[in-house]
């Protein structure tokens, strides 16, 4: 009896100290339909971080600083846009940026109004928060987001589709591997995408 006693506050003990220090959630997301936001809200300000950490990573909404609808001239005070231009050969009307430090290999698209609606990942080293970055197979990809994700064009590209209607095209080289991942409206990104617009 002492020695069953035994054997069970040493399992206990044990048991308790394999946990995790974070609590874990009452209703974690389901492997076959994972995440493609961030979990953490873009910050308050607009300088983006130095360093590579968790929240380092790109989202239906864009990047760090760069989330979809954020404005060019609060971008442009925030000192965080890097090769700004106006009046491209594809899409003229409309003006580019490109991020700085962390964020040097993020693109982003500004209406004529200044709005930002498109972000550009072309880094190896900025993944969604499931975990998909630049250099995967559509198969790769296909598995991380089952259902939410759809092939385009025959497998040219894999658009991944969320609730709030905002997506990530995952655009692929012609060995199926993403080289470059897009984010903005999920409807648009179709559209465009397939209709050869160049996302103007």
């Amino acid at each position: 009896m002492l020695r069953r006693a035994c054997l069970a506050l040493l399992a206990v003990t044990v048991l308790a100290g394999c946990g995790d220090d974070e609590p874990t959630p009452a209703n974690p997301v389901p492997s076959a339909q994972p995440s493609v936001s961030a979990e953490a809200s873009p910050s308050a300000g607009v300088s983006p971080s130095a360093s590579p950490s968790p929240a380092i990573n790109f989202t239906v909404d864009g990047a760090g600083p760069y989330t979809i609808g954020a404005n060019l001239e609060a971008l442009k005070s925030g000192g965080v846009l890097d090769k700004i231009a106006t009046g491209a050969e594809t899409c003229p009307a409309n003006t580019t940026a490109s991020g700085t430090d962390v964020w040097k290999d993020i693109q982003l698209q500004f209406r004529p109004d200044g709005v930002l609606y498109l972000v550009v990942n072309r880094s190896k080293t900025i993944p969604t928060p499931s975990g998909a970055r630049l250099g995967m197979t559509l198969a790769a990809v296909s598995s991380i987001y089952g259902s939410l994700g759809k092939e385009l064009n025959g497998g040219a590209a894999y658009l991944v589709t969320t609730t709030s209607g905002r997506g990530i095209l995952f655009d692929l080289d012609q060995n199926k591997k993403v080289f470059a991942m897009i984010a903005g409206d999920a409807a648009y990104l179709k559209s465009s995408y397939e209709g050869g617009t160049d996302f103007c």
